[in-house]
């Protein structure tokens, strides 16, 4: 079993959204079983998957006394935390303590990206968690600036995923249908589920590279 935390600095991320449309490539995966466990005391995760009835199970935990004993779960092939935005809080430092890999998104702005670089040297790195940092909310039509903060990130010895996971209305309106974005038909549904699909491919190439 692999657990994957999904974290952020800040809210407006793509984090809840990254931590569903990953769960939802992984679980299509042959007898792959996927948990998602979200710890932010608001429950979006929870409020869509509701919505949404995803082919993996989903669980709305805030406890810390449960959330610590996360190794102790069985019958799981990965399981991810979706955690509550902020660099003060006690469940985001639990969770990567236990956490196999961590992916951090971020939109490329200048802001961002320095709340981003708080977050790696303050909560990150000391977890001694793997990680890569996905550039989330990215303007399709300033793709090659997105690019050069990857470029520039990586200059850092920051590790970045080469996938980038676009602003697309599609995200939002496969919310207002009840549905994840693997399962939505309207208009961009397939490009945004393609730039997930992408992410989870490099993701599962990093995992089995960590074994």
């Amino acid at each position: 079993m692999q657990i994957i935390t999904i974290a952020s600095g800040k809210g407006g991320s793509c984090k809840t959204t990254t931590a569903l449309s990953v769960a939802a490539f992984l679980s299509k995966k042959r007898k792959t079983k996927v948990l998602v466990i979200d710890t932010d005391p608001q429950g979006s995760l929870s409020w869509i998957s509701d919505r949404a009835s995803p082919g993996f199970d989903v669980a709305h935990e805030t406890d810390h006394n449960v959330i610590s004993k996360l190794r102790k779960i069985g019958g799981y092939d990965y399981i991810l935390c979706d955690t509550p935005p902020g660099l003060d809080n006690e469940t985001l430092t639990i969770t990567l303590k236990l956490s196999d890999f961590a992916i951090l998104p971020s939109p490329p702005s200048p802001l961002d990206i320095r709340e981003l670089t708080r977050t790696i040297g303050q909560v990150v790195v000391p977890s001694e968690t793997a990680y890569r940092v996905l550039l989330s909310r990215v303007d399709s039509r300033r793709i090659n600036e997105a690019l050069d903060m990857q470029s520039q990130l990586m200059d850092e010895d920051i590790p970045v995923f080469n996938a980038v996971v676009r602003y697309l209305v599609a995200h939002e309106r496969a919310i207002l249908d009840g549905k994840l974005i693997t399962e939505y038909k309207g208009s961009g549904g397939k490009e945004a589920a393609n730039d997930y699909r992408k992410v989870v491919d490099e993701l599962v190439r990093e995992l089995k590279g960590q074994k």
